[in-house]
């Protein structure tokens, strides 16, 4: 079993088996990567070179107002999620439309030390659709699988031109599950954590 990494994490949060737990303690449980980010239509991590500096890329200013919330799976259905605000509200959203996706088994839900993930509200009914929380230490995103695929998926924005902001999200939609079927993203944590690798998917 995965112990918090975070001592103040344990402190704001006692451990205790959730209540809907019972329900489901003979299937297994899977570990997957939460995480938040902006990714933007404009994003440019790629770079070109030309002879004569000629080359010129043009693209609508088009802007995507709402966050990106990721559900890196393991095992399970990955899903990816867009809010207007990153609030305890919308973070229990997010927790709801997981379990909708990932309807049997415990999940463990690797993610930082954001507010919105320690409130009192997300704990809440994080323990009745019996998500547990593993918090990574301060200052640690390697810990976090979902870190590179959010790097990858801002480079495959790069080339890409968007007519407008219903374009964009169908392709963040479409980018972020098909990359999501890679386990390498979380060949490191996987190697510390879960050694028994074989066992996922």
């Amino acid at each position: 079993m995965l112990k918090r990494f975070s001592p103040s994490a344990s402190n704001r949060r006692s451990t205790r088996i959730p209540r809907s737990q019972t329900k489901r303690k003979k299937t297994r449980s899977c570990s997957d990567s939460f995480d938040e980010a902006w990714p933007q239509p404009f994003d440019n991590s790629q770079r070109m070179w030309s002879f004569d500096r000629t080359v010129m890329i043009e693209k609508p200013l088009v802007t995507f107002p709402r966050r990106s919330i990721g559900f890196y799976a393991l095992t399970g259905q990955s899903v990816i999620s867009f809010k207007e605000r990153l609030v305890k509200e919308t973070i229990v959203e997010a927790l709801e439309e997981i379990r909708e996706q990932n309807p049997v088994g415990r999940i463990l839900l690797v993610a930082d030390n954001y507010g919105t993930h320690h409130a009192k509200l997300t704990q809440q009914r994080a323990d009745e659709l019996d998500v547990e929380f593993v918090f990574i230490p301060p200052y640690s995103p390697t810990l976090n699988a979902t870190e590179p695929l959010w790097k990858d998926l801002k480079r495959e924005i790069s080339p890409e031109i968007f007519a407008d902001r219903d374009h964009f999200r169908a392709f963040l939609t479409e980018t972020f599950l098909r990359l999501s079927h890679r386990l390498s993203f979380a060949s490191d944590w996987i190697e510390t954590f879960l050694p028994d690798v074989q066992r996922l998917r």
